[in-house]
């Protein structure tokens, strides 16, 4: 073969490797495409089994319509970033929902037709300049019926709730009915007499939300109820536990308010002469559910403590002291990482209890809301009638703190009656339910010993937690009734009925961190060098600044209009202080240096790690692995001659 034909073989060879090379990437673009590895700590990138599960029970179709200005996007790199974090998270959404939802992306610039879609789907717009162009950044989604479920703003501080939040949208979409909350409360929460039989404020933020039905406290649970919320039960016959545990039996989802001493209870009770509160409790359900629960204690933090006027002295001055029993949980005594209470700031209670697993208990518990390390049980006793915070606070000693205010409680759990429902003890009132339901063709409701899956039950230690005396002010605004809040206490009831309501899957979803991830050994690094370098940084700017001020004092007058001569010998310290402004400001030049030589040590070690390392140890392996064919070779050939 000649050399001319030895070329054009190498250069065909050469055109034939590229065209592989193409092919290859085209056939894996398209057959590996949801094919991924994702290897991030928190599996940022996938998608969990209950979001799955979700995707997968879509009846209907649904549209996502994700805003993004690309201005905006522009003036804002590190959302630029999760935009695209985004983007890949509702790509995920669509591969597995098997083609039951549509993904459109819609830069919506200033007055266009976009623009008048996201402002007619409600999608918050944000200031880009003087001119008053808007920016969006948002989700809209619709199903057949018109129905539609919006995000206004996608907020990266939200970042740990993404997931949730594009699942609760679908979800809300494929079941766009309003939930129902079935309201069963030993106080009159939703026609109070001390509001002029109106609710309190939290029913009606409630009620923008969901349809609440009052059942009163001999309830009537039928099938349409989504979420159970009992609140401060006293006094509940046999009948209606055994309502509300059946209920739960059959996966029905809980929320209760339970309280050793219930504040604004009380005064709406004395408001209806009805007897003194002595608490409440569950006592039965909750041993059935592996909570503990003390209805004569109360929950006292100095740490969480309210600051109050409890008296005066004897000069008629105000006593201002610590109450213990009514606290202000912040934002580290919220668990971070649950939907209901990852983003809110402040919760207010007031003379409440506190809960517990049950020992041997086979559930999970998945405390909410808890006390700070200075708490410690109290009597209720010494709450319930004219307390002195004063006094109280001189009795109070701190022991066995964190103590849990509200907790998440699931798993399987058995009935709180195993032998079947309590016998109804009017023998005619029975025979004519038993006539009424023959009539009627009735089947009659079998029993359930245990759950048929896992419950989902949120249970909380206070009943004042709903009180508009403990978390909002009611301004008058030229006549108008304004309600400004001081806590998050409707924002925390709302996301547990929300999640709630919800399907176990949703419930099942937790926070799944940030993708902006810090380099924890560069701060580290950082702040090691800070200590060592700030002090000496600090000195030299005293330095500095105290020569300055010498060399603008040797050359200004304070008399205005004066003009300064100055002789050879203060020249000469004009010149002397010069120089040594110069050394500091080097001096000083060299310490800031000194900060980042640590951290550009790091930097140039990882660039040599990805740069050079990675390819030579990957080389290494593909020699490696050569040397080890040809061998095989060899003895295969060896083998076969001899």
């Amino acid at each position: 073969m000649g050399a001319w034909d030895r070329r054009k073989l190498g250069v065909a060879g050469l055109v034939l490797a590229v065209i592989l090379f193409l092919a290859v990437n085209i056939f894996s673009n398209g057959a590996f495409r949801n094919l991924q590895a994702d290897l991030t700590q928190n599996s940022l990138y996938s998608i969990s089994e209950g979001t799955k599960k979700v995707l997968a029970d879509l009846k209907e179709p649904v549209t996502l319509r994700f805003f993004v200005s690309r201005s905006l996007i522009d003036l804002s790199p590190g959302l630029g970033t999760y935009s695209q974090r985004v983007l890949e998270l509702l790509e995920r959404y669509v591969d597995a929902a098997g083609g039951k939802i549509r993904l459109d992306i819609v830069d919506p610039k200033p007055f266009s037709n976009e623009e008048d879609r996201a402002v007619g789907f409600g999608l918050q717009g944000v200031p880009l300049n003087d001119a008053g162009e808007l920016g969006y950044f948002g989700l809209a989604g619709t199903n057949t019926t018109d129905d539609q479920d919006v995000i206004g703003f996608l907020q990266p501080q939200r970042e740990p709730f993404l997931e949730y939040d594009l699942t609760r949208l679908v979800h809300n979409l494929a079941n766009p009915k309003k939930k129902v909350i079935g309201l069963v409360s030993g106080i009159p929460i939703d026609a109070d007499p001390a509001n002029q039989y109106k609710p309190w404020t939290v029913v009606e933020q409630i009620k923008q939300f969901f349809e609440v039905k009052s059942l009163g406290l001999e309830p009537e649970i039928t099938d349409d109820i989504d979420v159970l919320m009992i609140v401060h039960p006293f006094g509940l016959s046999d009948k209606t536990l055994y309502a509300i545990d059946q209920f739960v039996m059959a996966g029905g989802k809980t929320m209760v308010f339970v309280d050793p001493f219930a504040e604004e209870g009380s005064r709406s009770n004395a408001a209806m002469r009805l007897p003194p509160d002595h608490g409440s409790n569950l006592e039965k359900l909750f041993k059935a559910w592996g909570v503990e629960y003390a209805q004569d204690k109360v929950l006292a933090d100095l740490g969480l403590a309210q600051r109050v006027q409890a008296a005066v002295d004897a000069q008629g001055k105000p006593v201002i002291t610590n109450y213990v029993a009514w606290l202000s949980f912040p934002t580290d005594r919220l668990t971070a990482d649950d939907v209901i209470t990852g983003e809110l700031e402040a919760i207010n209670v007031a003379t409440a209890g506190f809960l517990a697993k049950a020992k041997d208990a086979d559930i999970e518990f998945d405390p909410l809301i808890v006390s700070s390390e200075a708490s410690a049980p109290m009597e209720a006793q010494q709450f319930r009638f004219q307390p002195n915070p004063a006094e109280i606070l001189k009795s109070f000693k701190a022991e066995g703190g964190p103590l849990t205010l509200a907790a998440r409680v699931s798993g399987k759990i058995e009935s709180a009656f195993p032998d079947g429902p309590p016998e109804d003890k009017d023998e005619k009132d029975k025979a004519k339910k038993d006539e009424a339901a023959e009539k009627n063709g009735s089947a009659k409701t079998p029993h359930l010993k245990e759950s048929k899956d896992v419950v989902n039950l949120i249970v909380v230690a206070d009943s004042d937690i709903l009180a508009d005396s403990f978390w909002l002010q009611i301004q008058d605004f030229f006549g108008q009734r304004l309600v400004v809040p001081t806590a998050n206490n409707a924002d925390f009831v709302i996301n547990a009925l929300d999640n709630l309501s919800g399907s176990s899957d949703l419930i099942g979803l937790r926070s799944r961190g940030f993708s902006d991830r810090p380099f924890d050994r560069v701060i580290e690094i950082q702040r090691a060098a800070e200590l060592q370098y700030r002090d000496r940084e600090r000195a030299l700017l005293e330095e500095l600044k105290e020569v300055e001020g010498k060399l603008k004092d040797l050359t200004t007058k304070k008399d205005e209009g004066a003009t300064v001569i100055l002789s050879a010998e203060q020249k000469q310290t004009v010149e002397d202080f010069r120089r040594q402004i110069i050394k500091v400001r080097g001096q000083l030049r060299d310490v800031r240096r000194a900060l980042r030589e640590d951290i550009d040590a790091l930097d140039g070690s990882v660039k040599l790690i990805n740069i050079a390392a990675m390819p030579v140890l990957v080389a290494l392996l593909a020699i490696v692995l050569l040397i080890a064919r040809n061998r095989r070779v060899r003895r295969r050939y060896a083998g076969s001659v001899g």
